[in-house]
């Protein structure tokens, strides 16, 4: 049985499935459905309308395109989020952000071990090859979507209770207020890359979906190399914004009058 709200003219010089479009845009647009909100599946909303699946995923697929919807692997059809934006001025935790920004964080902890240092990370830690390290490796929930896998090394050594001691939250404020090991300066090299299979079902996305990948080395007191990390970030999820300024700012600004 159709529903009123959802007729649609076919006599009309309108396409249906443009019709239709204008029918969700306005739905969105007064609230009645929120970002993060899953909309009716293809069937039902045939049914509502009384119109084919294929003007339901014509109609979607422009609205996805758009960037007003978006496909969950396995799971539906919602409502797009605005993406949350992390600065890039300064060293930053993504949970102590989005703490800030009051945004839920949720962490499902996937790994905690020692694995002996590879000589690459060896390097970068400046420990001995095959000293342990301790790996943390988590799936991170923003809002209650997997965004990010967050995989950290860090010399056994520096913290040996990091192993076993409960933490939730912030990795950063764990080793400034238990460890007395602040993170002062840190090097990020992003690039955007094809997610794996195996990630792709942790972060329920589409198998080779473009993410972003953000490496950090990152130092504490006294110039002493203390984590080393790898995020893999959903990109419909988070962006990245950097302020720059022009190196003589200061002379061009003075010389203004």
């Amino acid at each position: 049985m159709l529903d009123r709200e959802w007729q649609l003219d076919p006599s009309s010089s309108t396409p249906l499935h443009s019709q239709f479009e204008a029918l969700i845009k306005a739905r969105i647009e007064a609230g009645e459905w929120r970002p993060g909100d899953r909309i009716p599946s293809e069937r039902d909303l045939m049914r509502l309308a009384g119109i084919s699946r294929a003007t339901v995923r014509q109609t979607l697929a422009s609205l996805v395109n758009q960037g007003l919807l978006e496909k969950s692997y396995g799971r539906g059809t919602f409502v797009k989020r605005r993406p949350f934006e992390q600065p890039l001025e300064t060293v930053y935790s993504f949970s102590e952000q989005l703490r800030a920004a009051g945004v839920e964080l949720r962490d499902q902890l996937l790994e905690r071990r020692l694995k002996p240092a590879p000589p690459e990370l060896a390097g970068h830690l400046a420990v001995e090859v095959g000293a342990p390290l301790i790996c943390i490796r988590r799936l991170r929930h923003i809002a209650g979507v997997p965004t990010m896998i967050n995989v950290a090394y860090i010399p056994y050594a520096l913290c040996p209770n990091l192993l076993d001691d409960p933490f939730e939250g912030s990795l950063y404020r764990a080793l400034t207020s238990k460890y007395g090991l602040p993170i002062v300066t840190a090097t990020d090299v992003l690039e955007a890359r094809q997610v794996s299979a195996a990630l792709a079902r942790l972060l329920e996305v589409p198998p080779r979906s473009p993410i972003m990948y953000v490496e950090r080395l990152a130092w504490t007191l006294h110039g002493r190399p203390l984590h080393w990390g790898q995020n893999f970030i959903r990109s419909d999820r988070v962006r990245f914004r950097s302020t720059m300024h022009h190196p003589n700012a200061l002379e061009l600004s003075a010389g203004v009058r």
